[in-house]
C-alpha cells in the first residue's frame, strides 16, 4: 500500500532524524520522573538492573492514529485507577524482545541482534511518561465546567530481560531475576516474545514453558499476550496468512497450556522493521491488513484490566524450599532404623559369625594373626596401667 506525502515523512524522521532525537532524551535522562519502578529499585541494592526513566519525547512522533489508541488505552486503565503500567518481556534469544521494546516506545533504546545472542546481560527497566488528557464521563471527567485530571501523567514501564536460553540450557538466572524485580514491583501484562516465521514448537520451548511455569508461577500465564514477531510472513504455498498465524499461534498456546493448568494466552502479531508496508496513516500493517502496533497495545490492555497484577509468590516454587517440613521426619526415620534394625542386625552377626578376632569357623581363623593382635591388646591394657600407677 502506498504511504503518502505523511508516510514519506515520518520515514526521514525515522532514517535522518532518530539519532539527534535520541541524543536530546540522553541529555534529559538524568529528570525525576515519578515513575512505578525507579524510586523502589534504587534503594533495592540485591536486584542488578538498568533503569532508564523520562518523558516520553518521542511520544508525538507515533502517527496521530497510533497516539490516539495509545491515549485511549491510556485513559482506560486509568480511569480503572491504574496510570501506571508495567509490561514485562520475556522469551528465547533473538526473537525480537529489544526490537519491540523500541517499537513500543518509537526509540532506538535498546540494542538489537537478529542472530540470537542477546544484546543485553541483565534486565533493563525502562520507563516512559506522557500527560493523560481528559476524558468525558470518566473518572478524569469529574462533571465540572473545567474537568479536573487526576492522574495528569501516565507511566509505562517495559521490562526488557536477556534470552530464556544459553546454548542449549535454561537461564534459570534469569526467571530467577524476575521474581525477585516481581516481588518489588507487580508485573500488570507480561509479553511472551516468539518468532511467527517457525513452524514448530521445539523440545526447548517446551523446556522454557516448564521452566517459567515451575520459577514464576503458571498464573504468570493469566498475565500474558503471546507476542508473534516478523508478522510479514509470506505463508507457505497452499496456505493463507489467517491460517499460518492461527496454527502457530494454537501450537504455541498448546503447549503452554500443557504447563499453565490450561490457561491460553492471547495472542497478537507484530512486525519491527521499518520496511514494513503502512497504511495512509503512516501505520505498518500486517499482510491481513491489521494495524500492528495499535492491535498489540490494545490486546495487552485488556489483559491487564482482566486479571490482577502478577505478583510473585516463592511459595511451592522453590525446589530448596519445597516439602521442607519432610526433613526432621526423614532424620529421625534414619537414627530409629540405625538404632532398632541396622544396629541390632550387626549385633546378631556377630554372635554368630564373629567377633572382633574375625569369623568362628576355623577354616577362617589366622591364628598367628590373632595371637598378635591379643599380645597387642594385652600391652596396652598393661601402659594403662603403668600409668595409672605412675599418677
Amino acid at each position: 500500500m502506498g504511504r503518502g506525502a505523511q508516510g514519506e515523512q515520518d520515514e526521514e524522521w525515522v532514517e535522518e532524524e532518530g539519532m539527534e532525537i535520541e541524543a536530546e532524551i540522553e541529555e534529559g535522562e538524568g529528570a525525576s520522573v515519578s515513575g512505578p519502578l525507579g524510586l523502589q529499585f534504587t534503594g533495592t541494592t540485591s536486584l542488578d538492573v538498568d533503569q532508564d526513566a523520562s518523558e516520553w519525547t518521542n511520544f508525538k512522533h507515533f502517527p496521530v492514529a497510533t497516539q490516539g489508541v495509545f491515549r485511549a488505552c491510556f485513559n482506560k486503565l486509568a480511569q480503572q485507577g491504574r496510570p501506571e503500567f508495567t509490561i514485562l518481556l520475556l522469551g528465547k534469544n533473538g526473537v525480537g524482545k529489544s526490537s519491540t521494546v523500541n517499537h513500543l516506545i518509537g526509540e532506538r533504546k535498546q540494542k538489537v541482534n537478529p542472530y540470537g545472542v542477546s544484546t543485553i546481560d541483565k534486565p533493563t527497566v525502562i520507563t516512559r511518561s506522557v500527560g493523560i488528557q481528559p476524558v468525558a464521563g470518566g473518572l478524569l471527567d469529574m462533571g465540572a465546567q473545567d474537568p479536573i485530571n487526576l492522574y495528569p501523567d501516565f507511566h509505562l514501564t517495559l521490562i526488557d530481560t536477556p534470552g530464556l536460553v544459553i546454548g542449549d540450557r535454561i537461564h534459570e538466572a534469569t526467571l530467577n531475576t524476575v521474581a525477585e524485580i516481581a516481588k518489588v514491583e507487580p508485573i500488570d501484562a507480561v509479553l511472551f516474545v516468539d518468532r511467527l516465521d517457525v513452524y514448530e514448537v521445539s523440545a526447548l520451548d517446551r523446556e522454557v514453558f516448564e521452566a517459567v511455569s515451575r520459577v514464576l508461577g503458571a498464573e504468570i500465564w493469566g498475565n500474558t499476550v503471546l507476542c508473534l514477531t516478523h508478522g510479514e510472513l509470506e505463508p507457505a504455498k497452499g496456505q493463507t496468512y489467517a491460517d499460518a498465524v492461527s496454527a502457530r499461534a494454537e501450537g504455541i498456546q498448546g503447549a503452554i497450556a500443557r504447563y499453565s493448568g490450561g490457561t491460553r494466552p492471547e495472542f497478537a502479531v507484530i512486525e519491527n522493521s521499518s520496511k514494513c508496508a503502512r497504511n495512509w496513516s503512516s501505520e505498518r500493517i500486517l499482510p491481513d491488513g491489521t494495524v500492528a502496533l495499535p492491535n498489540l497495545i490494545q490486546r495487552v490492555t485488556e489483559v491487564g484490566l482482566g486479571s490482577q497484577p502478577y505478583e510473585y509468590d516463592s511459595r511451592g516454587k522453590s525446589p530448596d524450599s519445597r516439602n521442607k517440613w519432610m526433613v526432621p521426619l526423614v532424620f529421625a526415620a534414619q537414627v530409629l532404623l540405625k538404632k532398632f534394625l541396622f544396629d541390632k542386625s550387626v549385633r546378631q552377626w556377630d554372635t554368630y559369625h564373629g567377633d572382633e578376632w574375625g569369623p568362628k569357623e576355623q577354616e577362617f581363623k589366622d591364628d598367628k594373626y590373632i595371637a598378635k593382635m591379643k599380645e597387642a591388646k594385652r600391652e596396652y591394657i598393661r601402659r594403662q596401667k603403668a600409668k595409672q600407677e605412675a599418677k
